[in-house]
């Protein structure tokens, strides 16, 4: 077992994923089925404890500070062209790594959030627009009319007429 409780095999696993690796690309490393590497990799999540966003955001913030400090030491002590080029190195592969970092359901869920702003905007906009046509078709029935018997049935008529036309439009849209 490794000095984290992690058996030596789930360390290189969760090492490989840090590093933004595949499921593939661990097993091809470690030489090892996927099975295997997604088994010590589901053992890993289901072992840790989610903590709180607001820890996650400390913890993350400590690692980039940390992060920091080492290429900043790196460069006050140092005058060579590679050791520079290695720290834009960090820097890019930081910068990947937070990319990588919002986690897919955080995405989705913004996703489906503005989906459903925008279908209920479109519905209300349909609603209102139906309404603006219903009190149109009406005034016109009761002037076109004398009776309300002949205003109703003059009103079930253009209704009847718009469903149909709106039932031949979804056919073919199919």
């Amino acid at each position: 077992m490794a000095e984290t409780g992690m058996s030596i095999l789930t360390k290189k696993v969760v090492d490989g994923k840090l590093l933004g690796e595949s499921f593939e690309d661990i097993a091809n490393n470690l030489r090892i089925p996927v099975e295997d590497v997604l088994k010590e990799w589901k053992k890993y999540v289901s072992a840790r404890v989610e903590i709180p966003k607001e820890e996650q955001w400390l913890l993350m913030l400590m690692r980039l500070e940390d992060l920091l400090v080492r290429a900043n030491l790196k460069l006050e002590y140092s005058t060579e062209l590679k050791d520079f080029e290695v720290v834009l190195g960090i820097l890019d592969r930081l910068e990947q790594l937070m990319s990588l970092n919002m986690s897919r359901k955080e995405v989705a869920q913004a996703e489906a959030d503005k989906m459903y702003q925008l279908q209920g905007e479109q519905l209300l906009h349909v609603l209102e627009v139906a309404r603006l046509m219903m009190t149109g078709m009406i005034e016109e029935a009761f002037q076109k009319h004398k009776t309300l018997k002949a205003a109703k049935a003059d009103l079930i008529g253009q209704l009847a007429d718009m469903n149909d036309k709106a039932l031949e439009r979804l056919d073919t849209n199919d």
